[in-house]
């Protein structure tokens, strides 16, 4: 009974561990911006927090999908990458349009 308690142990500590190394990362602001607001909204995998965040910003689905880029990325590449619940964030933005594909992250240029 022992040798058995002792297994189950082990096992209970294992899938603790394997489940904190897949943790996704905590994403923290770097100022206190409305873009930045946006993004940890969009990240955070809420639609009310997002929605809230664009409205005291003044600005629309279309413009946060257009113009916003979290990290360097498109706001919706972030998401995709970074945020909770993202299929259905990224579908908010872009009223259900969204393709990872359709986004270009970065282009080099050859001389």
């Amino acid at each position: 009974m022992n040798v058995i308690t002792k297994v189950m142990a082990i096992v209970g500590v294992s899938f603790g561990l394997a489940a904190g190394v897949s943790a996704s990362p905590q994403l923290i602001g770097s100022d206190d911006s409305a873009t930045t607001k946006i993004c940890l909204s969009a990240a955070s995998g809420s639609k009310f927090k997002l929605r809230d965040a664009m409205k005291d910003a003044g600005v629309d689905k279309r413009f946060v999908e257009s113009e916003i880029s979290c990290n360097g990325i498109p706001l919706v590449e972030f998401v995709a990458q970074y945020g909770e619940n993202s299929d259905s964030i990224n579908a908010y933005i872009t009223n259900g349009s969204y393709e990872s594909g359709n986004y270009i992250v970065s282009v080099d240029v050859a001389k």
